[in-house]
């Protein structure tokens, strides 16, 4: 338990946060149960499987409580579903769904969590010194840093401490406070890239179940960069949400890296496929 969170496990010479393995091991669930039902995801009961498959893990995660985490889970769910062949309207219908259950989830916020959103929503209103510090000071901090940035490891923002969580979930801001503009921009170019190859991937896959995991990872990851980068910006309320490749975290940078090896393990066996075809 830190921090009135209990998400950690000791394993002796270091300590692991199973919810961030989880992510992926959702992905290989879902990839082997949608390949498996095949078309038959068209009808209901097979669609509704997969959301009671998704909640296991989810409800768990809620409980430590972990938010941002859990909250990934749902475009994974989605993306999957969606090129497996479902049915739209029955996506449409989840979404509907959420946004009348959305008062109740509300009330089952903490109260933390509910002044992160309210800062959000009206920042004007937010106490600079407890609610509103972190989104603050991560805006001054991406706007000090201009086009071309004060240079590495000169980040006044970052070094005299006003950016708080700077080496982990804040990590963007310290980047654009170094290298500015041109810094930020390259590095969002670099992800682009890196996700048009992982869809690339995912359309070229010679069966159903690569590109499912192709989809489910590229979907991890990318909804991890916008959101994270999101929030630097002040365009998303603050959560936990690490930046793949970037932010300072053990088992976060594990799930990252085991999502980079399945990705060229499908490269890899398309290409095997390819040559006993030929």
């Amino acid at each position: 338990t830190h921090k009135g969170a209990t998400r950690w496990l000791d394993v002796g010479i270091t300590e692991i946060q199973p919810s961030e393995q989880s992510k992926l091991a959702l992905i290989f669930m879902l990839a082997w149960f949608l390949s498996l039902v095949g078309r038959r995801i068209e009808k209901l009961p097979y669609f509704l499987l997969t959301f009671m498959i998704a909640a296991i893990p989810g409800l768990l995660i809620l409980r430590q409580p972990n938010l941002g985490t859990a909250a990934t889970l749902g475009p994974i769910v989605f993306a999957m579903l969606w090129v497996a062949g479902c049915k739209r309207w029955h996506l449409m219908a989840i979404v509907l769904i959420a946004v009348v259950a959305a008062p109740v989830g509300w009330s089952q916020m903490t109260e933390y969590q509910q002044g992160r959103v309210k800062t959000f929503v009206d920042p004007a209103a937010a106490d600079p010194q407890v609610d509103g510090w972190h989104t603050r000071q991560s805006m001054i901090t991406v706007g000090s840093g201009g086009l071309t940035g004060k240079g590495y490891q000169k980040g006044t923002q970052t070094y005299l401490r006003y950016l708080p969580e700077h080496h982990t979930d804040f990590i963007f801001s310290q980047l654009a406070e170094e290298w500015g503009f041109v810094g930020a921009a390259t590095v969002i170019g670099v992800f682009g890239l890196f996700l048009l190859r992982g869809l690339t991937l995912a359309q070229s896959s010679p069966d159903l179940a690569g590109s499912l995991l192709a989809t489910g990872i590229v979907t991890l990851l990318g909804f991890h960069i916008f959101v994270n980068i999101g929030i630097t910006v002040g365009m998303l309320p603050v959560t936990g949400i690490p930046l793949p490749f970037l932010s300072y975290g053990g088992s976060f940078y594990l799930t990252t890296m085991l999502c980079v090896g399945v990705l060229l393990s499908i490269h890899v066996r398309k290409k095997i496929m390819r040559q006993y075809q030929t």
